[in-house]
């Protein structure tokens, strides 16, 4: 991995973190969301994108 990936998957993981911070402030402060419900929802959330990471990944996978 060189220097431009490297970056790259920082600026992502940051890029993603900020979106994730303004939807939690959204979904509690302006819609009313309980932090329990946010909590419940982003878990579901982290487990489908893992899991379709995880058969990207596998299907990608040179035989």
């Amino acid at each position: 991995m060189n220097f431009s990936q490297i970056g790259f998957v920082v600026r992502s993981g940051v890029s993603a973190l900020v979106v994730a911070f303004l939807l939690n402030y959204s979904a509690h402060y302006k819609w009313g969301l309980s932090r329990q419900t946010i909590r419940f929802g982003a878990l579901l959330a982290a487990l489908i994108i893992g899991l379709l990471v995880a058969i990207d990944h596998h299907l990608s996978k040179p035989k």
